[in-house]
C-alpha cells in the first residue's frame, strides 16, 4: 500500500474506534474502500441516469408516423374477473382507427368468469378475440406460453402488451403509435400504479415511476435493460423471426425485459420510450403481499440479463446491502457515526437529482416524492428480497416457481 494511501486513510478514518479491535476493524483498507467505491459508483450511476434521460427529451415528438401501424392488444389473463371489465371498456374506448386495431384476450387457465366476460365483449365488439391458453411443452411458462397462443394467429404489423387489470386512457395507442417509426423495433411505456393505502403500497406505487425512468435513462443511453409488460409493444415479425422469447421461456417473468434484451443482442432494431402522457397506462396496486410476491418475481429474472448488467446489479445490491448495515455500525460504535451520516447524504443528493431528471420526463409529481422514499427503503428491502429472488420459489397467480423458473418445478398452490 502507497504512503499516500496510508495517509488517505489515516485522515478519513481519525479519531474513530477506541479499543484496539475496533480501531483494526475500521481502518481496515477494504472498509475504506467500500465507502470510496460506493460513493464513485452511485455519482456514475447518477450521471449516467441523467444522460440517458436528457437523450430520451431531445428525442420527443421527432417519431411522428405518417399512416398508422396496424396494432393487436393482447393480455394473458387468469383470474380477473374482477378487474377484466374495466380493462375491456377501456379498450373499446380506444381512439385509434378500428380497422386497424384488434383486442386480444388469452384466458390463462382461469377457474372464475374471466373467459365468460371476455368472451361477452367479443359478442358485441367484433375487434375482440377469446382464446384459451393452449397447452405448449416447449413454452414452460405459462404466461408466455398465453400471449404465444394469440401471437402466432394475428396478422397485425404491432403486438401491444398489457394487464388484466390496467386501465389505459383513450389515446393509449395512438400515442404509442407514434413512436413506431421504421426504426423502432419496440416501445417502451411507463404504467403507473393508482390506489395504494398501505407504506408498503406506497413505497412500491414509488418504485413503478423510478422504474420508468431507469428504463428511459437505458433506452436513451443506448443500452436497454428494463421494462414493463403492462405497456409494452414489439413488431410481431421481430418475435417470429426469433422463435419468440428465447431463454427468458423458462421463467415465470421476463416477457418484456429479457425478450427486449434478446431482441437488441439479436438484431439491429431500436428501442423507443413513449413519454407522452397519454401514453401511461394506470395499474390497480395489488395488496402488500402479493407485492412483495410481484417484486420477487420481477428480480428472479435479473440473473438472466447480459452478463455486464448482471455484474453491475450484482455489485450494486451487495453496495446497497451493506449500506443498511451502516446505521447498525454507527450505533455499536464500530463505525463512526458522522461518516454513515455523510454516506447517506451523499445518497440521497444524488437521489434528488436522478429525481429531477426523471420528473422532467415523467412529471408525475406524487410517484416521484415517493420514490424518493423507495429509494431510501431500498437497501433495507433488498435483504428480504434478494435472498428469495435467487433461491427462494416465486408465486404468480397461485402458481409457485422454484427460483423463478418454470420448468419440471412448476407446481400448484
Amino acid at each position: 500500500m502507497s504512503t499516500e494511501l496510508r495517509k488517505g486513510i489515516s485522515s478519513d478514518l481519525e479519531g474513530i474506534g477506541r479499543k484496539p479491535y475496533i480501531k483494526r476493524l475500521y481502518t481496515n483498507w477494504r472498509l475504506f474502500l467500500f465507502f470510496k467505491l460506493f460513493r464513485a459508483l452511485y455519482a456514475v450511476l447518477s450521471a449516467a441516469m441523467i444522460f440517458g434521460v436528457t437523450r430520451i427529451r431531445k428525442k420527443r415528438g421527432v417519431s411522428i408516423i405518417e399512416e398508422l401501424p396496424s396494432l393487436a392488444i393482447v393480455v394473458a389473463a387468469r383470474n380477473e374477473a374482477k378487474h377484466i371489465t374495466d380493462l375491456l371498456a377501456a379498450l373499446a374506448n380506444q381512439s385509434y382507427p378500428e380497422d386497424k386495431v384488434q383486442f386480444w384476450i388469452v384466458d390463462d387457465d382461469s377457474d372464475d368468469q374471466t373467459y365468460a366476460i371476455a368472451k361477452a365483449a367479443s359478442d358485441r365488439d367484433s375487434r375482440f378475440h377469446v382464446l384459451h391458453s393452449k397447452p405448449n411443452p416447449d413454452i414452460p411458462s405459462p404466461k408466455k406460453r398465453a400471449l404465444n397462443t394469440a401471437i402466432v394467429q394475428i396478422e397485425s404489423e404491432w403486438i401491444v402488451t398489457t394487464d388484466a387489470d390496467c386501465i389505459p386512457g383513450p389515446g393509449w395507442l395512438l400515442g404509442l403509435a407514434e413512436y413506431m417509426d421504421d426504426s423502432a423495433g419496440i416501445v417502451v411505456g411507463y404504467s403507473p400504479l393508482f390506489g395504494g393505502k398501505s407504506p408498503v403500497q406506497w413505497l412500491i406505487q414509488g418504485e413503478s415511476w423510478s422504474a420508468a425512468s431507469l428504463a428511459a435513462s437505458g433506452i436513451g443511453a443506448g443500452y436497454p435493460f428494463n421494462a414493463t409488460g403492462r405497456n409494452f409493444a414489439f413488431r410481431r415479425q421481430i418475435y417470429l423471426d426469433l422463435g419468440g422469447y428465447g431463454k427468458g421461456i423458462k421463467f415465470a417473468s421476463g416477457d418484456d425485459d429479457l425478450f427486449m434484451q434478446y431482441v437488441v443482442s439479436r438484431t439491429n432494431w431500436k428501442v423507443a420510450f413513449a413519454d407522452d402522457p397519454r401514453t401511461w397506462v394506470k395499474s390497480r396496486i395489488a395488496t402488500s403481499p402479493e407485492l412483495i410476491k410481484a417484486k420477487v418475481r420481477h428480480m428472479s429474472v435479473g440473473t438472466q440479463y447480459a452478463i455486464g448488467w448482471v455484474i453491475f446489479g450484482a455489485l450494486g445490491a451487495a453496495l446497497f446491502m451493506s449500506l443498511a448495515l451502516l446505521p447498525l455500525l454507527g450505533w455499536i460504535g464500530v463505525i463512526k457515526k458522522e461518516e454513515v451520516t455523510k454516506l447517506w447524504l451523499w445518497k440521497w443528493t444524488c437521489d434528488i437529482f436522478m429525481t429531477v431528471a426523471g420528473w422532467r420526463l415523467l412529471p408525475d409529481t406524487y410517484r416521484a416524492i415517493l420514490a424518493l422514499f423507495t429509494m431510501t427503503a431500498a437497501p433495507y428491502a433488498f435483504w428480504y428480497i434478494w435472498p428469495k429472488a435467487l433461491f427462494g420459489t416465486v408465486h404468480w397467480k397461485g402458481r409457485n416457481f422454484k427460483r423463478g423458473r418454470a420448468t419440471s418445478d412448476l407446481h400448484s398452490s
